[in-house]
């Protein structure tokens, strides 16, 4: 009997182990990262401020369509595009990113939201961590790359080429993608 207690003890303590590294892994990464020592210079505090959104797959004219109040606002006070026209592949991070260099993907290189390159025989992945954040996928020069040069602060979640240091930059503040923090707490 007392072996019996004494494997039942290593066995209610190996259920505890396993349910807290459960508990562990199921935690929401909500860490900010940011870059210390960056300030805006006074010049740039007197500038206007961009906003840029993305949402993926709301084409343009869902807003007035479906009567989305805030983004009608922010419009109304600042700018909207009436239509889009995608660079081709019509995908999510080459989209993306060519919204923020301004290069179509044969140029920034994203071609895809995964694919293989031919002269290094890598692959590249979304869903690869370590490769979204290894900037030399990512060519041209950012929005917030351009911007830091400039001495203004950038912040960014979850846009494409975000996670990486791109040109020696990363946004001043910025978030690891995880698909896990609800819509709400995105907004």
């Amino acid at each position: 009997m007392k072996i019996i207690k004494k494997e039942f003890k290593y066995f209610v303590l190996f259920l505890l182990i396993v349910a807290g590294s459960l508990n562990a892994a199921a935690q929401t990464d909500t860490l900010q990262h940011k870059a210390q020592g960056r300030k805006n210079t006074l010049e740039q505090q007197k500038k206007p401020y961009v906003i840029l959104i993305s949402a993926d797959g709301f084409r343009w004219d869902y807003a007035q369509r479906y009567k989305a109040t805030h983004l009608l606002e922010l419009g109304s006070k600042g700018v909207q595009a009436e239509s889009m026209i995608p660079s081709f592949p019509s995908l999510t991070f080459p989209n993306h990113y060519t919204i923020v260099t301004g290069l179509y993907p044969s140029h920034h290189g994203l071609v895809n939201n995964s694919f293989l390159d031919e002269k290094s025989n890598e692959r590249y992945s979304m869903g690869a961590k370590a490769k979204v954040k290894d900037g030399k996928w990512y060519g041209g020069t950012p929005l917030w790359v351009l911007a830091e040069q400039q001495n203004m602060m950038t912040a960014s979640m979850f846009w494409v080429g975000s996670e990486a240091e791109i040109k020696g930059t990363r946004p001043s503040y910025y978030y690891d993608y995880n698909e896990k923090i609800p819509v709400a707490q995105r907004i």
